[in-house]
């Protein structure tokens, strides 16, 4: 049996009389003596005392063989709720705190004044605008309670809920539940100068990267691309990390559900089994929408149907979002080995980590924060310059370049964006006010030339690393990648490299702007440019390409004939639910980080895949690497051949890339396509290669 734990105040005359105020009482106010939070000293310590708070603030110490020694109330500061009927305290109504039980106490000790014993007290402003709440600061000693200070929750924490917070040091970290969303705070407290004075620093806040959400109105947006409805609708569910497995099981369980309940024949695929979570999302969501003649004409409704369809995509992601956003729920913080703080919420574990430039640039711009650094002053002009077009304007720029980068280039570089210029009417589709104001603030930069080249650097550039003893060991004896920090690197790589295309993309439109007035330009920046964001978008590519979990991949791929016996009993999961058995979403990334070796510190390990990848050396778009062709072939040799194909057709036509295009087309079966261009390739190597293996 569960009760909720209740206390009072009275004088106990054993040990057995003190615990049984912990138990629930049939007298008394219950309602103002109700434990909200209850807390201890962390382990290890030899302390054994308790700290108990009430629903109406009241903050009690406790000894075991005494019981109640001392008793505080704080006070309630800005107003946390409306006034409970009946409930007074001191004579004027008392604002209670929730019945539910909830993390608001931590207790901690310092070396420096070892015989206080400091507990940390949270009280909740849920109705303030300005704060979510404060942070009452209780020195014990000598079986008496002092208050030391207080520290009042940011602005950003305002209509928030604190789900939990930690005292690590002299830092307060806390975790917060914006509308479902996880932030966490970070203040240091001057606890060796407690006895000087009670100050403690300004908050910082950290939150997720900036991601996309499928919101209506980002999937009208979607659907302005070129391509089928339905395969970019399920493009942009199975995209990595966007929901979880759960998530899509949950959902397309539940549209199943719905379907059967509905009157009327019961389409197949309703009842065919899948062999993965994507294939049964592809096959059901949508098949109970059906092509309809028109009943006078005999034509077909094809405009009512494309509407059906939409809607139950939009039906299903919907869905989708509503259940990933409870699985987001932030619960508890915790610590890592080497001190890295934790974020644990129902369906995801994150860590605390440093961004990078590109991301905290990109961040800054995404909520319109200026940049102090006048050196990214450029970056901010041109996202002011994204902002100026409207969405069909930048699909149509960003599909253009990437048909410009799949096809070789004949023309000089200023000649190509004139003429995409001209196409795309650039400047007409601009608010008159905006093309001039963005003219004079391109005009009034200092070297238009020196912050381009500075914006080049913030996309492909990375963080130098510090040798430590410790790296040349690993270099000699690299440990494996664990599952967790696996994972960890591959979503650091993917949130950097979206924000190093975004901001690559706005370089793109500035030129396009520019495009009258860049035939004077150095043309080795204006091949870069377009070098680095071929190689920015292709990391781009294979970062959002779902991969099967190790767990899914066929046998086939060089199994041996026992284990695709066991692999394939394992699979049949005769003990256990296929509901039960959920497979992560891999991206490519994830497989391809599996394969490196090094550091798993963040964003050091992300940076030096990403300089390793090679993709970002390159100055010249009419050339392919031997980085970019090896990249290709390993993914080749993964069997990732549709991604490899896909690559390969951004690489101008060199010796290289057909090769590696000619094996491709072996592995998928084409044998007398492949034969042709081996023999194109014959005398394409020179003398020292006798003979290329197969």
């Amino acid at each position: 049996m569960v009760h909720e734990w209740t206390e009072t105040v009275f004088q106990h005359s054993s040990f057995l009389s003190s615990l049984t105020s912990f138990l629930p009482l049939s007298s008394g106010n219950s309602e103002n003596l109700g434990i909200v939070s209850i807390a201890t000293h962390p382990w290890p310590t030899d302390i054994g005392h308790a700290w108990t708070l009430s629903r109406d603030r009241t903050l009690r110490f406790w000894k075991v063989k005494i019981g109640c020694v001392a008793s505080k109330v704080l006070p309630s500061g800005l107003e946390s709720g409306s006034p409970s009927s009946g409930s007074k305290y001191n004579g004027r109504h008392n604002v209670l705190l929730d019945t539910s039980a909830q993390t608001l106490l931590r207790v901690f000790t310092t070396p420096v004044r070892e015989e206080h014993i400091y507990v940390v007290i949270f009280i909740p402003t849920i109705s303030s605008s300005s704060s979510g709440g404060t942070f009452h600061v209780v020195d014990t000693v000598l079986d008496q309670l002092y208050e030391v200070g207080r520290i009042e929750s940011p602005e950003e924490t305002a209509h928030c809920h604190l789900q939990d917070f930690m005292v690590a040091g002299n830092t307060i970290w806390a975790l917060w539940d914006r509308q479902g969303q996880s932030i966490v705070g970070k203040t240091l407290m001057n606890v060796e100068r407690f006895h000087e004075g009670f100050r403690a620093d300004a908050w910082t806040m950290s939150c997720y990267a900036l991601e996309p959400e499928l919101t209506p109105a980002y999937l009208e947006e979607h659907l302005l691309s070129p391509g089928s409805m339905t395969e970019k609708f399920f493009e942009a569910v199975m995209r990595p990390g966007m929901f979880s497995p759960l998530t899509l099981r949950t959902a397309i369980d539940q549209y199943i559900d719905v379907c059967l309940s509905m009157p009327g024949p019961r389409p197949p695929q309703l009842m065919a089994a899948y062999a993965t979570t994507g294939e049964q999302i592809a096959a059901v969501v949508g098949c109970t929408v059906t092509l309809h003649r028109d009943i006078h004409t005999g034509a077909y409704q094809h405009a009512n149907y494309w509407s059906a369809l939409k809607r139950d995509w939009e039906g299903f992601i919907a869905r989708c979002r509503e259940i990933e956003r409870s699985a987001r729920r932030p619960l508890s913080l915790g610590f890592q080995d080497k001190g890295e703080l934790m974020i644990l919420e129902r369906e995801r574990a994150g860590l605390l980590v440093k961004e990078d430039l590109a991301i905290w640039l990109r961040r800054l711009l995404g909520l319109s924060s200026p940049i102090a650094d006048p050196q990214y002053e450029l970056l901010a002009i041109l996202w002011y310059l994204r902002g100026s077009l409207g969405p069909q304007v930048l699909q149509d720029l960003e599909s253009r370049m990437m048909d410009i980068l799949r096809q070789e280039i004949s023309f000089t570089i200023p000649e190509i964006l004139k003429d995409q210029s001209d196409r795309l009417n650039f400047r007409q589709e601009m608010d008159s006010q905006a093309n001039q104001w963005i003219s004079a603030k391109l005009h009034s930069l200092e070297n238009l030339d020196t912050a381009t080249r500075t914006a080049l650097d913030v996309i492909g550039g990375f963080n130098v690393e510090v040798k430590r003893e410790e790296d040349e060991v690993e270099l000699l004896l690299p440990p494996p990648h664990s599952n967790w920090s696996q994972a960890l690197i591959t979503t650091y790589i993917s949130k950097t490299v979206d924000a190093r295309y975004e901001l690559a993309l706005v370089l793109l439109m500035m030129l396009l702007f520019l495009s009258e007035d860049i035939s004077d330009w150095d043309p080795a920046l204006l091949a870069e440019i377009f070098a680095v964001f071929r190689g920015i978008a292709m990391l781009r590519y294979v970062s959002r390409q779902p991969v099967l979990a190790a767990s899914e991949i066929p046998a086939s791929l060089g199994l041996s004939a026992a284990d695709d016996v066991v692999s394939r009993m394992r699979n049949m999961n005769v003990s256990l639910s296929s509901k039960t058995l959920l497979s992560p979403h891999y991206s490519v990334i994830h497989r391809l980080v599996g394969q490196s070796d090094g550091t798993d510190i963040l964003p050091d390990a992300a940076h030096r895949y990403l300089d390793a990848s090679g993709l970002l050396q390159s100055i010249d778009p009419g050339n392919a690497t031997q980085y970019e062709v090896i990249y290709c072939d390993n993914l080749r040799l993964l069997g990732l051949y549709g991604t490899s194909m896909e690559l390969l057709s951004w690489l101008p036509r060199t010796p290289g890339v057909s090769y590696v295009q000619a094996r491709l087309w072996l592995n998928m079966g084409r044998v007398d396509d492949a034969a042709t261009t081996f023999e194109k390739l014959a005398g394409s190597f020179g003398k020292p290669v006798l003979a290329l293996g197969f």
